[in-house]
């Protein structure tokens, strides 16, 4: 079963800009994935990559031998070792689309492959609510309003501003206003005065201030039961983040910019007690299957990070029916809300969420299909296998 071909898209998806991959195979089998740098940038040097790791390594080699393609491309694209987002979300797509190949093939969905589900149903957590968000008042009432359509915890990132181009804005230049400090308080007392006890929130806070800073708003949120801190410092930064979990009560999670399992180990050795592993640039699902295995090993739970394209919610819902570490997986319910957002998939997990909670895939591989029509326009590179035996691949 060979792969004769791979397309590379470049989508505009509301927020974010999707770098999604399909490749074919000799017997018209089809796999998709994702690179998971929808957000911030770098969407066409993940687009080159994979265009250049698949001309090189992937075509016309046998679709079935996953593992033998992965450590192909590890070994010998060089940057891919101690590598970072680029290189390890385009090695993330092509795994993914080599399993929605095998899964197909097998009429097998993909999570029965990695050991089978554990659940049927997936319990989500709601982000992007606070979208228009400035006081405690706005939070309070967006938040109340999303308990109210079935979630049962809400993510936001308190230390944020209102920026037109990123939509939030992280602190900078590793300090943050002392007037903010109050503000990031209220509008988590007001959040929980809103939603009452029983609602888990998470605080992002985008890795962006010092320790002592950190330690300083840790302490003065612990009594409203923040479930979790998402990247509470900056995640090149091992020794700060060990000191934070240490100073505080408040559970630490991370892992969004985290690249293989070698960064997991560091980082789980740090305190982390959430592991968010982003199934679309941590080097796909296996290697996520082994971080998990890593986290449960020390007792963790894993809260995969979600933020790409619907593909990418598809992908990370294989996973997290096929560990039992699974805590929650995040979700964007508003997606199609934002402007310019086009729907990547015929069949979006999205539309099926219920009461918090969206069903596993039963359908074989990953379960979905590109909607080809409305990513046409935003067809940015294919690779053809060479023709006639023994001339070199073509990438165009």
């Amino acid at each position: 079963m060979k792969i004769e071909r791979a397309d590379i898209y470049i989508a505009p998806t509301g927020n974010r800009r999707a770098v999604l991959l399909e490749l074919t195979t000799d017997r018209g089998i089809t796999g998709i994935g994702e690179a998971g740098v929808a957000y911030g940038i770098g969407q066409h040097a993940a687009a080159e990559m994979l265009r250049a790791m698949i001309g090189r390594h992937v075509l016309g080699r046998d679709a079935r031998r996953i593992g033998a393609i992965w450590n192909d491309l590890y070994d010998l694209s060089f940057w891919t070792r101690n590598g970072g987002a680029i290189c390890y979300a385009a090695l993330s797509a092509i795994e993914h689309a080599l399993w929605d190949i095998k899964g197909k093939a097998l009429s097998a969905p993909v999570h029965e492959l990695l050991g089978g589900a554990m659940r049927d149903e997936l319990l989500v957590y709601a982000n992007g609510w606070w979208v228009g968000c400035d006081t405690p008042e706005e939070f309070a009432r967006a938040g109340a309003a999303t308990v109210a359509r079935g979630f049962s915890g809400l993510k936001l990132y308190p230390l944020g501003l209102a920026d037109p181009v990123t939509v939030v804005r992280h602190p900078t230049l590793r300090s943050l206003d002392s007037r903010v400090v109050p503000l990031v308080c209220d509008r988590v007392a007001a959040l929980r005065e809103a939603v009452g006890p029983d609602i888990g929130i998470m605080l992002d806070f985008g890795g962006g201030l010092t320790t002592d800073q950190v330690l300083r708003i840790c302490r003065r949120l612990e009594p409203f039961d923040v479930l979790f801190i998402e990247e509470a410092v900056d995640p090149s930064a091992p020794d700060a983040m060990a000191a934070v979990a240490a100073g505080t009560t408040i559970a630490m999670a991370a892992g969004e910019r985290c690249f293989g399992r070698a960064a997991f180990d560091r980082l789980l050795q740090c305190g982390v007690r959430i592991a968010q592993p982003d199934i679309c640039n941590t080097g796909g699902l296996l290697e996520a299957r082994m971080i998990a295995g890593m986290a449960e090993a020390r007792n963790v739970r894993v809260a995969p990070h979600n933020y790409g394209s619907t593909l990418a919610s598809a992908i990370t819902a294989q996973l997290s029916a096929a560990i039992p570490n699974f805590m929650v997986l995040e979700f964007f319910p508003d997606y199609d809300r934002e402007p310019g957002y086009l729907e990547v998939l015929e069949n979006p997990l999205e539309p099926q969420l219920r009461n918090g909670r969206v069903p596993v895939p039963a359908a074989p591989g990953l379960g979905v299909a590109l909607d080809r029509t409305a990513l046409a326009p935003h067809h940015h590179a294919a690779c053809v296998a060479g023709r006639p035996p023994g001339r070199q691949s073509e990438c165009r």
